[in-house]
């Protein structure tokens, strides 16, 4: 199984990197480049989550499909939920609901953070194309070794959606106190 280490050592490297260079060139301020290495080390650890460790090794995946270990894809809304719950699964179902939503809140706090011009539908579609691309990749993934190691599920996909949306409204609520100690990112000290 190929972990993710090496990929989140890249992510977080490009943010320390690339924003570094904008700040000591001086296009971002301090604050901007913190939050842009917080955000970095998320998406790290989004990808990671998400996506590893990923299967290669061609034994073990021929194990996995004889025994049949692969997941099942989700195209139905609240299908794989409903199926937990009948089931007798609920603390699978909740787990899964819950760290759903918990995974997507700092994406959707940060986005007016990082880009105070961005409207709240923006947001949350850029949340849900983020994803959406993680579902794909999962699927496409599935297809490309012969067993689906992760599964693409709409319900996650849901879930995703809103705890963005619950980020936004966290933002939204925190906003005066954010704005009145000087948290907050300048229009003009966003340039990228």
């Amino acid at each position: 199984m190929l972990n993710g280490l090496f990929p989140s050592i890249i992510i977080i490297l490009f943010f320390v990197l690339f924003f570094g260079f904008k700040f000591f060139k001086g296009s971002i301020t301090s604050l901007n480049y913190y939050y842009w290495i917080i955000f970095g080390v998320y998406l790290a650890g989004l990808v990671v989550f998400t996506l590893f460790p990923f299967p290669y090794q061609k034994l073990l995946i021929e194990t996995m499909i004889e025994d049949k270990l692969g997941l099942t894809h989700n195209f139905i809304p609240f299908n794989g939920i409903k199926e937990a719950v009948q089931s007798g699964y609920f603390p699978v179902a909740l787990k899964q609901i819950g760290g759903n939503i918990l995974l997507f809140i700092p994406l959707g706090f940060s986005l007016p953070i990082l880009f105070s011009k961005v409207k709240k539908r923006i947001a949350i579609l850029i949340s849900f194309l983020v994803s959406l691309t993680i579902e794909l990749i999962q699927l496409i993934a599935g297809k490309l070794i012969g067993y689906n190691y992760r599964a693409f599920d709409v319900d996650d996909l849901l879930m995703n959606t809103l705890g963005a949306t619950i980020g936004l409204l966290v933002f939204k609520f925190l906003f005066g106190y954010l704005k009145k100690n000087n948290l907050l990112i300048n229009k003009k000290q966003q340039s990228l």
